[in-house]
């Protein structure tokens, strides 16, 4: 439901606020309640009771909560009043004793228009820093003990963002591919898990103010409208995953998948497993029937490096990411791996970084002039597992591109991206293409070399029980029309809409547009072109 607090428009839905905007500008991205146990596990929140009272310029929130897991309940109140002010108040009372690692208000902050942004960090004492919102993604968080943060707006106007009931700090969410710098209840640096006894009461509210003079107020532009905003660039490579759990392909999953051209399918080994050599020799019959390139991410202990002697034979294999037991490339395992692979596999490109996603690379640096690739995995479902969120954070696997063509000023794999970290059936829908174009979209944008998405088969595959997915549909059309060249776009309403414009070789283009929504709409395309979507549809319109 959208609800005005004088000027300022935003979005009541499930229980938080989204979208806090002025005309234009985004505000606030979001808040919300976490309550994160102690193995970082996120309750569901169950909302009863629910009053939603708008007027012309204010309105009133009232909703009952409970959690089954922890066992919590407690009361929202949300107000937003005509001279802009919006208040959040939580509260909570634990039902039974638990661990938490966290549990409170949680504020996302957009990346747009924030990046480079100065803002006054207010601390609980009362002192104040001055700083900024960081360009590229930090591997720590920027601003600490945080009572309240103040930034320019618009033209004239101040935001002034009030926090009460614990001590706050900001994290770069982008660490995770999330689009957000995130401020939340309790610093990393305090001991945790915590023990909540059973009748302990939380109450946390936060309070968006503005000061100076406020902008005419214009009615949003309901239309959806794509945009050129680049020039031709090389379009970057698509592989695939071979399944963890290696099977015979079956004919009809051969046919399929020959009618794809992948850049390479990716095969993960961890050498500390005594089946490893069975493992590979199984997936590799299987993936020679495709006659696709293989990178080959590979788990490796140092007493272990000469086993990679076993792989030079495979000509099929044409890159190599070498990861220690923890799933990170250090500078150790180069200088004992590299010598030996250079030498007797001059061809063959060596790529480092992690198996997880950007935070732990940019956590964990190397020698980054000793590799020929940096790769790392991302995932929209780290933090939030709804549509609107998983839809959110397509930008932010761009932004994680861009940071790490930065800091290595190599070329960057993105291997793989994860649909979810555990099976999600909405990979198998509509939706998971639709978001799956936008993803590809942002990567390629941002300068990704190549990017790997989801397993070849199976229930984390894009072919499930012998019959091709929405997804596969979208990867059957790359293979087909065969782009080279990407031409960046954008649209006017991203959170509901992605373009893609290819072009091939011979100069033939095309445009991908991708619903992100249950709804029905308009998109106008340069050109002046108007097409309909329905919900979650994809089209290519040449």
């Amino acid at each position: 439901m959208i609800l005005r607090a004088g000027n300022l428009t935003l979005l009541y839905h499930e229980g938080s606020l989204r979208y806090f905007t002025i005309n234009d500008q985004e505000i606030l991205r979001r808040i919300y309640v976490a309550i994160r146990d102690d193995n970082w596990g996120t309750a569901a929140i169950t909302i009863e009771d629910e009053r939603v009272e708008p007027s012309a310029d204010t309105f009133e929130v009232h909703y009952h909560w409970k959690t089954d897991e922890p066992k919590m309940e407690g009361q929202v109140t949300i107000t937003g009043e005509s001279d802009g002010t919006v208040t959040f108040d939580w509260q909570g009372t634990a039902l039974e004793n638990f661990s938490k690692n966290r549990l409170g208000l949680c504020i996302l902050h957009p990346i747009e228009g924030f990046k480079n942004q100065i803002v006054r960090v207010i601390h609980p004492n009362g002192e104040e820093t001055p700083s900024t919102f960081p360009d590229y993604i930090l591997p720590h968080q920027p601003f600490m003990t945080v009572a309240g943060l103040e930034w320019h707006a618009v033209n004239g106007l101040k935001a002034q963002l009030q926090l009460e009931g614990d001590i706050f700090e900001t994290e770069d969410q982008r660490n995770y591919s999330d689009t957000s710098y995130k401020t939340y209840a309790t610093p990393q640096s305090l001991p945790k898990p915590v023990d909540v006894v059973k009748g302990e009461n939380f109450q946390q509210k936060a309070i968006l103010s503005f000061s100076g003079e406020w902008p005419l107020y214009i009615s949003p532009d309901p239309n959806v409208r794509v945009d050129l905003a680049g020039e031709s660039q090389t379009l970057a490579k698509w592989g695939l995953s071979w399944p963890k759990k290696t099977r015979t392909l079956t004919d009809k999953e051969v046919d399929l998948l020959r009618k794809l051209c992948p850049s390479h399918i990716r095969l993960q080994l961890d050498l500390k497993e005594e089946n490893w050599q069975d493992l590979f020799f199984a997936a590799f019959k299987e993936i020679e029937k495709l006659n696709v390139p293989i990178l080959l991410a590979v788990s490796i202990d140092l007493n272990a490096v000469p086993n990679l002697n076993i792989f030079k034979s495979k000509s099929l294999i044409k890159e190599v990411v070498l990861l220690n037991e923890n799933g990170l490339t250090t500078n150790e395992l180069l200088d004992q791996a590299l010598p030996l692979l250079e030498s007797r596999w001059p061809t063959l490109r060596i790529g480092g970084g992690t198996e997880d996603f950007f935070v732990e690379f940019n956590r964990n640096p190397f020698d980054f002039s000793k590799v020929d690739f940096v790769s790392y995995s991302v995932n929209p479902q780290v933090h939030c597992f709804d549509e609107v969120s998983i839809v959110e954070n397509l930008a932010g696997q761009g932004e994680t591109v861009r940071s790490a063509l930065h800091l290595s000023e190599k070329p960057v794999q993105i291997a793989p991206v994860l649909f979810s970290e555990e099976t999600d059936e909405r990979l198998h829908t509509p939706f998971a293409a639709s978001w799956t174009l936008g993803s590809y979209k942002y990567l390629a944008e941002a300068g990704a070399e190549s990017i790997t998405y989801y397993d070849l088969f199976g229930p984390d595959g894009i072919i499930y029980e012998e019959k091709p997915t929405p997804v596969y549909e979208l990867f059957a059309f790359l293979s087909e029309f065969k782009p080279e060249q990407i031409i960046p776009s954008r649209t006017s309403q991203p959170l509901r809409c992605s373009s893609l414009i290819l072009e091939k070789a011979n100069g033939w283009k095309t445009t991908l547009i991708a619903n992100h929504t249950d709804e029905t709409f308009e998109v106008r395309l340069p050109g002046a072109v108007v097409i309909t979507l329905k919900p979650y549809e994809w089209r290519s319109i040449f």
